[in-house]
């Protein structure tokens, strides 16, 4: 058991080497919210190879991962790229009346009560890096893009699902705290736990957690005030993301996975039968009615 002194030393050690982002063998490191094809469909081949190699996810022929909520206007894929190649990626999904949030599987009950007291809520999900990029901390300058998108889009709560091994580090680090018990999550084979931060109070959280002097890394400085503009030159956003995919793109998407609308419920599947009209029933991927006829 870790005393006090110790305990607090450890979250020291840990603070202070995240910021050390390793960017040496990084060709034209960028950050930015996907919008070509390519972008996305390296993002989702990321998402497959590393949820694979935890058993996540299941072996597939498209080596590709997404789901529904990916394919939203409002949901946003950011990734960390290395001149062409994406190295990490992580997408903020909104909630939304017809879809709601991923973790209303499990944790619907504690989601519906933020939203009972109006608050706009928004969920974290597809965290990935490629493996050899697995110690370059890459994910916290995500993490500081999609902080300061939600932000933007005036998004109350924050939420995510992760596996209890996971849970000190989102706790002590990014400060978010339980928001719901563990559960089994079916989908992935393995445990989860519910996490929240409130946004309207996080950027004081994070100036109590890092204004101490002897912590070497201030993620309040680095989240709330500094640019780094070698990576990260265009931070301020000026439109809150409302755009679907690619019709091409989609249309590879659906083909590769058609399950994806057919495990919908009925207004799920007709709100994205009709958004993405053109990528379903123009070329004959689906004929109209067959999809519905297969739910």
């Amino acid at each position: 058991m870790l005393t006090g002194q110790d305990r607090r030393r450890t979250i020291r050690i840990r603070r202070s080497s995240l910021l050390q982002c390793k960017l040496g063998d990084i060709d034209r490191p960028a950050i930015k919210i996907a919008e070509e094809p390519d972008e996305y469909k390296q993002a989702f081949g990321i998402i497959y190879e590393e949820y694979l190699k935890e058993t996540y996810a299941k072996p597939h022929d498209s080596k590709l991962l997404y789901s529904a909520y990916s394919m939203l206007p409002k949901s946003v894929t950011f990734i960390f790229k290395s001149y062409l190649e994406v190295l990490s990626t992580v997408t903020l999904v909104q909630d939304t009346k017809i879809f709601g949030l991923p973790m209303d599987c499990l944790y619907k009950s504690e989601i519906q009560a933020l939203r009972d007291s109006g608050r706009k809520v928004a969920e974290v999900a597809n965290l990935a890096t490629r493996r050899v990029n697995r110690w370059s901390n890459l994910m916290i300058y995500l993490a500081k893009a999609l902080y300061r998108y939600a932000i933007f889009c005036k998004v109350n709560d924050v939420v995510i699902m992760v596996n209890p091994k996971h849970v000190r580090f989102y706790k002590e680090i990014l400060l978010f705290e339980e928001f719901g018990e563990e559960k089994y999550y079916e989908s992935v084979g393995a445990p989860a736990i519910a996490l929240r931060a409130n946004m309207d109070s996080f950027s004081k959280s994070l100036e109590g957690a890092y204004s101490e002097t002897d912590f070497e890394t201030d993620l309040y400085s680095f989240f709330v005030k500094v640019n780094n503009d070698i990576i990260e030159p265009e931070m301020q956003y000026s439109v809150e993301k409302n755009r679907l995919l690619d019709m091409q793109l989609a249309r590879e998407l659906f083909k590769a996975r058609p399950e994806l609308l057919q495990n919908l419920d009925p207004k799920q599947r007709e709100y994205l039968e009709v958004a993405y009209h053109q990528a379903l029933f123009c070329g004959g991927l689906f004929g109209e009615g067959e999809l519905r006829g297969h739910a």
